[in-house]
């Protein structure tokens, strides 16, 4: 009976019925190692709004689309949800793409990317039934109730207002707003905040449908509207945005009276019909705005649409923008550290929706007291700028996510100069120079860099568009030096491949690889080593015999010792499918026999090191598992909070400095300490201080750490007892000064032995496989403090080929 191993390593029973038969690898092979183009073809049920979609596209549909269809649920008798079922998605002659997380090149913008938040585990009766929270004691008079979403927008408002470095960044007019808003009745309030949290358009009366407040809610709307807060269908200034409310009924009453012809049923066809047959009318526009004296004779002889499209609809209203950008701009200074670029018409809902989330227990942020010395935003003009700018960067992320290439280039290639303008701005210069590294991610220069760099790798390069890519990439490297300097290194590599390999300019190549060694302060390790390989490549080649001289005399003063890790060779049986799965070379099976299974290449060295070398436990998590053991040895000094500027809202998953040179130096008393105290420890205290923290922790939001890696707390002890405490120390201290450049590259596996307590880390390479600069570094730094690691090659042994 064939033995299968979870993750984590731990040995399980299959029964062999279940395994594959070689006999029946050609049949069954793809369909095994790729179900997911198999479950595609089957549809599946959202269970918020019971539209069906593939699999890979239901999680993006409840994360993004499915906001606006979420059906009502109860707590304990308080709404909690209630967004409408009936909101048109319809944007004429124009395409609409909701966000998703896009890779930024710039490594140093991991505090803006946040967890994606599931919809389903929010909604679920039993995650309502399961989870529990205190609503705080409110007072309110009998006439009122308590909404559960106005509690989590006011106490966001008044959290902002309280703190002292944001209050200079609301002038009289916002301040009037807010005392307005806290003026209105407390149903036209949760009336607002529903409204708030609905994509930013118009919206016909009948579609708004709040059942808790009463079925006529025309005296709250009429509240809303007098205090400015709404603004009526008498402010429509297109006749596009009436149509885009019509529903298929009101669409064909429309054609009807207006005797259009169209030929197609389906919606977004009506209303490009309606649209075109508007827009070939003389004096159309007439009946939208205010009647000018000269066109009484053309009004009186074109029929009045807009009277007609008013009558079929009823009454329609719309969030004020100006106020409502308000409330925006608030909920961003709310929740900065993740105030990642969002659809504009959807702004504040994200904040909102985290907020749900904690309260109900489904999301655990560490508390922390939040300490500002420093002015992140000096006014409310750069506030503005950065808003100004998180929403450019959303139009070109939205543009990349349709993969539509050209579009992007033919909107931003003129936009492009203006940026690079707002980037060397030297009054934001000089003031941006002053904040912290981690403080400039708030800045508008900072954004519009990251915009350059998205551009140019993700459109310029894609296009082949390699001097302009390049004319961007000296921009950003010669012009300025203030944002985005972890960056440089990828500018840099970009550069220099783009030289050699694209543009044939050696002379340039060369060049750009000097400039790049002589920043020490910006290049890492890992980034120095790859552009010193090329150097070295260069050098060999007999193309660049002109500039050979030069070319020795850098790699001379470069030098680079590491010692070379111990390699072992395993044979796994290999199954030859390239020809058949694109990008998928190197495929194994457990085994030679009739009941074999498909299994990847780290798979067959665990299961070397498992049957044959003595270890028990065994996890393929990478770096992962280093961070989880670092971050849970030095979780309080991770979340020191005495310490300025590294905490700027409640929903931070690491201080901001953690990734930059700062985090060691802002903490280097704390960090000493902390190691001192391990180094005079036995591994049994050190034990004992993790589990306290396993304990009181597990669960809470920290950026490295997973406590789900491990299957309980005595699995993690006995992997934590196979290191001895200067191991633990010298491991703890090298994070500790580079957490940036120590989130990646570290050993595939690492296993253990509960038994003996030894512990081993390994690196797994496949035919053809080989090591990276990255990898290198964390061997030599295991191999010089007496960490057991190794290189494990698997040798692929040929099996019946596939025909």
């Amino acid at each position: 009976m064939p033995i299968k191993r979870s993750n984590s390593g731990k040995l399980s029973r299959k029964s062999s019925s279940n395994g594959i038969k070689a006999s029946e690898l050609e049949k069954n092979s793809l369909l095994n190692m790729f179900k997911k183009i198999e479950s595609d073809s089957k549809l599946v049920e959202c269970n918020l709004c019971n539209k069906k979609f593939k699999p890979s596209l239901i999680n993006k549909h409840k994360q993004f689309e499915c906001l606006d269809n979420i059906k009502k649920e109860s707590f304990n008798g308080h709404e909690v949800i209630i967004l409408d079922d009936n909101d048109d998605k319809f944007i004429p002659e124009s395409k609409e793409c909701n966000k998703v997380e896009h890779d930024d090149f710039d490594e140093n913008n991991w505090s803006t990317k946040r967890i994606k938040l599931d919809q389903n585990s929010i909604f679920s009766e039993k995650s309502v039934e399961r989870d529990s929270f205190e609503i705080e004691n409110k007072v309110l008079p009998d006439n009122e109730q308590f909404d559960f979403y106005l509690s989590n927008f006011s106490d966001a408002i008044d959290s902002v207002l309280n703190e002292e470095q944001f209050k200079h960044l609301f002038d009289e007019n916002d301040q009037r707003a807010f005392e307005i808003f806290n003026l209105l009745s407390n149903s036209a309030k949760i009336l607002y905040v529903r409204l708030f949290q609905r994509k930013f358009k118009w919206h016909s009366l009948e579609n708004i449908n709040y059942e808790k407040l009463g079925k006529d809610l025309s005296p709250f709307l009429d509240e809303l509207k007098k205090n400015t807060f709404l603004i009526d269908d008498t402010s429509i200034e297109t006749y596009e945005e009436i149509i885009c409310l019509f529903k298929i009924p009101q669409l064909k009453e429309l054609i009807r009276l207006c005797h259009i012809s169209v030929v197609q049923t389906n919606k977004t066809e009506m209303i490009r019909a309606i649209l075109q047959h508007f827009r070939t009318q003389k004096g159309v526009k007439s009946h939208f705005f205010k009647k000018q004296p000269n066109d009484q004779a053309t009004c009186e002889a074109t029929p009045n649409y807009m009277l007609q499209c008013k009558k079929i609809l009823g009454k329609c209203f719309k969030l004020d923008k100006n106020i409502r950008s308000i409330f925006v701009r608030t909920l961003i200074l709310y929740s900065l550290s993740s105030s990642y670029q969002s659809d504009p018409s959807n702004a504040g809902q994200q904040q909102l929706l985290q907020l749900l989330m904690v309260n109900l227990n489904n999301v655990k942020y560490v508390k922390y007291e939040i300490r500002l010395n420093i002015k992140i935003f000096n006014d409310k003009q750069s506030l503005l700028n950065y808003e100004q700018a998180l929403d450019d960067e959303f139009e070109l992320l939205n543009i990349l996510d349709s993969k539509d290439y050209e579009q992007a280039y033919d909107l931003f290639k003129e936009k492009i100069e203006s940026f690079k303008i707002i980037i060397l701005d030297p009054d934001s210069l000089d003031r941006d120079k002053q904040l912290p590294l981690y403080l400039r991610n708030f800045s508008r220069g900072s954004i519009y860099t990251k915009i350059l760099s998205i551009f140019a790798f993700e459109v310029l390069q894609r296009l082949k568009k390699y001097q302009e890519a390049n004319d961007i990439f000296e921009f950003l490297l010669y012009k300025q030096q203030v944002y985005r300097l972890s960056t440089r290194s990828k500018w840099f590599e970009r550069l220099a491949i783009n030289y050699e390999s694209h543009l044939k300019d050696p002379v340039k190549c060369f060049q750009s690889i000097k400039n790049a060694l002589e920043d020490r302060e910006n290049i890492i390790f890992s980034g120095r080593l790859n552009l010193y390989s090329r150097l070295e490549k260069m050098s060999q080649a007999k193309k660049y015999s002109k500039i050979k001289e030069q070319i020795d005399a850098l790699c001379a003063r470069e030098k680079f010792d590491f010692t070379e890790a111990p390699s072992v060779e395993i044979q796994g049986t290999l199954l030859h499918t390239s020809e058949f799965i694109p990008g998928r070379k190197n495929v194994f099976i457990d085994s030679p026999s009739k009941n074999s299974m498909t299994i990847s290449v780290e798979q067959v060295a665990i299961n070397h090191y498992i049957n044959n070398m003595g270890f028990t436990h065994a996890k393929h998590a990478e770096t992962s598992t280093l961070t989880t053991l670092y971050g849970i040895l030095f979780w309080d000094v991770i979340w020191n909070d005495s310490v300025f500027n590294v905490f700027v809202d409640k929903f931070q998953h690491a201080p901001l400095d953690l990734q930059t040179k700062y985090f060691y130096e802002n903490r280097k008393e704390c960090i000493e300490n902390r190691l001192n105290l391990f180094r005079n420890s036995s591994i049994e205290d050190i034990c004992i201080m993790a589990s306290d923290c396993w304990s009181s922790n597990f669960g809470y939001q920290c950026y490295g750490v997973n406590f789900e890696l491990f299957e309980s707390l005595e699995e993690f002890l006995s992997f934590l007892k196979c290191f001895n405490a200067q191991q633990l120390v010298n491991l703890c201290e090298y994070i500790s000064r580079n957490y940036r450049h120590c989130r990646s590259g570290g050993p595939d596996l690492v296993v253990w032995s509960d038994e003996t307590n030894r512990v081993k880390f390994v690196e797994v390479k496949g035919p053809g496989d080989h090591l990276s600069y990255k990898q290198m570094i964390w061997l030599d730094f295991m191999i010089k403090n007496s960490i057991d690691c190794e290189v494990c090659h698997v040798k692929g042994l040929n099996s019946k080929r596939l025909r």
